[in-house]
């Protein structure tokens, strides 16, 4: 913690450090209230990961209101305590009640606040068209997160949100135990001392920085080969200033957790065929897992993660290939990889990667073994007994369901290298119902807040893809419910 006096060279009512969809839903709700506001971003853009968000979570929102009932047959919107039932027992009750139900209770208002700002809403529905036990929670905008990303910018500009881009938060000042400032480096190096009355952070949490998830999540084992599909700068910098000015941690281990191929991204055709559910070995040559878990991806990243080095192949022959051009996806991945869309670059991207080294080819499964260095023997065992239960229709190692046993048999056969990429830490800096940051005796610390993947409390160990668009709806809720404290707090001073 800083006590010093030191010059100051600006002065706020609130600093919001983060520039995503949970510092400017606080940084526009503070500066619409009348209080001055300054928005601290590292990078030369706002957006940070909230750009890739599809859709939003919200419950008994005016979009549900509107519509009844979802577009399938026998299904139906969910309740706010359906939702906080699902949070509770999902997180084994390890959630934090408190920011579970400001969770439920606030997320219809942001459906209403993105309208009133011209987001159009396109349909309410499930993230994945084959995962039962989804709640039908799915706002997907017009234009996904980048698009929602631009109005939220455009509307902080409006509101007089002061935005320092390039501009990396180094520390919490605090007087007594009370925050009273930032520390910040501008676009020139110079040290800054922005004197506030409240600081919200809203970086993002620490998935970016492999350093901190081997030290913290489960992942330590695996952490240095996880591959970073999404190219953001969420490195823990929040969760560093928060423990230094006294704040504890709670479920900080809980990480999203995706399959992808290396070297692609989530567009990508191969990676795309990578993550149906084929047949899955990882470096020993062996099935792990029954495949099916491919169609929640937060599922199916935990049984990628931890296999040995995160790595597993995704073993394809030429009809799969064939299947997947023509037929379409068997399962989907959201707005990436969309349900039943055919993979049309599929063997474009496979040539290339092949002559690139990403990928393996071979006329027989062993000479495709000795390409990506596994053992012969073994593969050839593995297929060899895959595709008896493919014949039979029955999987008696691991109960996959007949519709996605698909036999590797015509060659020439194809391994797609999957590895486990971190897209945000779901876990980190304790807080309360109202967001204020706690400390080692569960007191607030006054004036500190936490906010989106910054904060914990909304899950236990793993991110909850059968309530889409969890992480997204809380950003947006909760830097809100957060500003509003700040609001109130100040006013009654």
């Amino acid at each position: 913690m800083v006590e010093q006096k030191l010059s100051v060279d600006a002065e706020y009512d609130l600093i919001v450090i983060g520039g995503g969809g949970s510092g400017k839903s606080a940084a526009l709700t503070a500066a619409q209230s009348g209080l001055r506001v300054a928005l601290l971003e590292k990078m030369p853009q706002t957006g940070g990961s909230s750009i890739y968000a599809e859709g939003t979570c919200a419950f008994e929102s005016s979009e549900q209101k509107m519509r009844g009932v979802p577009a399938h047959e026998g299904k139906h919107f969910p309740s706010r305590e359906e939702g906080f039932r699902r949070y509770m027992e999902y997180s084994h009750h390890r959630a934090n009640p408190d920011v579970v139900r400001m969770q439920v209770d606030n997320t219809a208002e942001t459906i209403d606040i993105m309208k009133s700002l011209g987001i159009v809403y396109t349909d309410v529905n499930i993230y994945a068209y084959d995962q039962p036990n989804e709640l039908y929670t799915f706002h997907r905008p017009d234009g996904l997160g980048e698009h929602v990303q631009e109005i939220l910018l455009r509307a902080c500009v409006n509101a007089g949100v002061d935005i320092f881009t390039s501009t990396p938060a180094k520390k919490i000042v605090m007087q007594g135990d009370a925050v009273t400032g930032v520390l910040a480096q501008d676009s020139d190096g110079n040290t800054m001392h922005i004197a506030c009355k409240a600081v919200i952070l809203a970086s993002g949490g620490y998935g970016n920085n492999p350093e901190l998830v081997k030290k913290y999540s489960w992942l330590y084992r695996n952490a240095d080969f996880t591959y970073q599909c999404v190219p953001t700068e969420n490195t823990g910098d929040g969760l560093a200033m928060a423990l230094e000015a006294g704040a504890d941690t709670d479920n900080i281990g809980a990480i999203m957790v995706i399959p992808c191929a290396r070297s692609k991204t989530l567009t990508s055709h191969v990676s795309g065929a990578g993550s149906q559910p084929v047949l899955w070995v990882n470096k020993t040559g062996r099935r792990f897992a029954s495949e099916e878990v491919a169609m929640s991806f937060a599922d199916a990243g935990n049984t990628v993660a931890k296999q040995p080095e995160s790595t597993v192949y995704s073993i394809i022959d030429s009809d799969t290939v064939r299947h997947l051009m023509e037929d379409g996806s068997d399962i989907g991945l959201g707005d990436f990889i969309e349900y039943h869309m055919k993979l049309t670059r599929l063997q474009a991207e496979l040539d290339q990667d092949v002559t690139d080294g990403f990928a393996w080819k071979g006329n027989t499964i062993k000479d495709l073994a000795k390409s990506v260095g596994l053992d012969p023997v073994v593969l050839d065992q593995a297929v060899a007994e895959y595709n008896e239960a493919c014949d039979k229709g029955f999987d008696p190692l691991f109960y996959k369901p007949a519709k996605f046993l698909r036999p590797v048999r015509k060659p020439p056969f194809y391994a797609i290298n999957m590895a486990a990429s971190v897209l945000v830490s779901d876990g980190g800096i304790r807080v309360n119902g109202n967001l204020q940051v706690t400390d080692t005796d569960y007191k607030p610390i006054p004036g500190l807040y936490a906010v989106g993947n910054e904060a914990s409390g909304l899950f236990g160990d793993t991110y909850n893809l059968d309530v889409p668009g969890t992480a997204n709806g809380f950003a947006h809720a909760s830097g809100r419910v957060a500003a509003r404290h700040v609001i109130k707090t100040l006013k009654n001073e």
